[in-house]
């Protein structure tokens, strides 16, 4: 038996800059996420929007703490930057 999580990735771009939704394949709204398609790409915009003050002049840095404080906590669900992109 392993511990370890297994997570969906949903890749998506929003003002220039790459992000990430990782959600947890054991998630009790794992199912109901698949389903949404770009429904739940677009909430995550929408968050992104009303949660992080994002400008031309916001740094790496100030994304990568900004989504730390978001994800503080988090079992499940992360929004994360997709720096490979």
């Amino acid at each position: 038996m392993s511990d370890t999580l297994q997570f969906t990735l949903y890749p998506f771009t929003h003002k220039g800059i790459n992000f990430i939704s990782r959600i947890s394949q054991d998630s009790r709204h794992a199912g109901l996420i698949a389903s949404m398609g770009e429904a739940f790409i677009q909430m995550n915009r929408d968050a992104i929007d009303e949660l992080m003050a994002i400008t031309d002049e916001t740094t790496h840095e100030e994304l990568v703490a900004l989504l730390a404080h978001i994800n503080d906590g988090g079992t499940e669900m992360f929004l994360e930057l997709d720096d490979i992109a």
